[in-house]
């Protein structure tokens, strides 16, 4: 929601490390201006890494995850180089561009803001990820309350609202759901 408003923007998700990455888009990885990888660090706590394409030249590889802790920077900086990269070498080189994949590759840590308790991960991630996708920096500068994260949640929530499409379920998903309800009733009620 926050990534496809952005032109350009491609986002994964946190699940394809554990299922796998899908075929590289259709499109030049020149005409992507962000990809966005956010992942669920062991298993407890949220990271992202955006990766700003600026081609053919530079790729810029912004890592952020709130508690700034050593662990976590490892895990992010490995995600990077042994699954993400090779991924977009592999999408660069079958999309049969005549352009050199990047030789520049810019790493930046986000150093600010950190989270002001242990539980916000997921909005901090989501506020950086807003902030870095339109190019607003303002929430690097916030010193973040825990105040500050109950605003970012509302405000959150009000997207949500407010941009979420229903899309109605097709006569066959409609059938898998009721096939479904039933074989979760043969085994929870009593016959």
């Amino acid at each position: 929601m926050i990534a496809e408003s952005v032109d350009g923007c491609i986002t994964f998700s946190s699940l394809t490390l554990v299922a796998g990455w899908p075929k590289p888009p259709r499109q030049w990885l020149s005409e992507t201006s962000y990809v966005v990888m956010p992942i669920n660090l062991s298993s407890n706590y949220w990271g992202v890494i955006i990766v700003e394409i600026t081609f053919p030249t530079t790729l810029t590889v912004y890592f952020y995850e709130p508690l700034h802790d050593h662990c976590y920077r490892k895990e992010l900086d490995n995600t990077w180089d042994y699954q993400l990269r090779p991924y977009l070498e592999k999408w660069h080189s079958q999309s049969g561009s005549k352009e050199p994949f990047p030789k520049q590759i810019i790493v930046k840590w986000i150093a600010k803001p950190s989270q002001p308790d242990l539980k916000c991960c997921g909005v901090m991630v989501l506020g950086i990820l807003y902030a870095y996708l339109r190019n607003t920096h303002r929430f690097e500068r916030h010193r973040v309350t825990e105040a500050y994260v109950s605003v970012i949640r509302l405000r959150l929530a009000w997207l949500l609202l407010c941009t979420t499409k229903m899309i109605p379920h097709s006569k066959k998903n409609l059938k898998e759901m009721q096939k479904t309800i039933q074989e979760i009733s043969k085994v929870l009620l009593p016959q």
